[in-house]
């Protein structure tokens, strides 16, 4: 699983699913904060959907923060003003920097898998609703 993966299903999880998967690191690990909680602001890019040219959004308001796993520095940075699931990602970073420990590892990545899964459904169900109140206006001019 890529940092990219791991990054949007931390970000679309609830604050208590990322806190409980950054508990089993804690049961397990040495962690330190180094570089508390704290907002900054992030810029945010987008593609124009006629020439596809990058332009900058705006600013989003972020909470980031870095922590030591075992001596492994880790992450995190969240949209919001949320420091828990900010160190509580950085936490799940940092442990998954570290070398080895495949089988703990296993139990993380089966955790953000199951996450995955479940974000899935909740976005099907909501595609789904969507659906029903879509309106075609091609057969309405008939």
């Amino acid at each position: 699983m890529t940092k990219r993966e791991v990054s949007r299903i931390l970000a679309r999880a609830s604050k208590e699913e990322v806190a409980e998967t950054a508990s089993i690191v804690y049961e397990r690990c040495r962690v330190q904060i180094m570089k508390q909680p704290q907002k900054t602001l992030v810029m945010v890019k987008a593609r124009e959907s006629i020439k596809k040219s990058l332009f900058y959004l705006g600013e989003v308001l972020a909470s980031e923060c870095m922590v030591l796993v075992d001596g492994v520095k880790g992450a995190g940075m969240i949209a919001g003003d949320d420091f828990e699931k900010a160190v509580a990602a950085a936490v799940i970073d940092g442990f998954l920097n570290l070398e080895g420990r495949q089988d703990e590892k296993k139990v993380i990545l089966d955790r953000l898998l199951m996450l995955e899964n479940r974000q899935a459904e909740k976005r099907a169900e909501l595609n789904l609703a969507v659906q029903k109140s879509k309106v075609n206006f091609n057969v309405m001019g008939e």
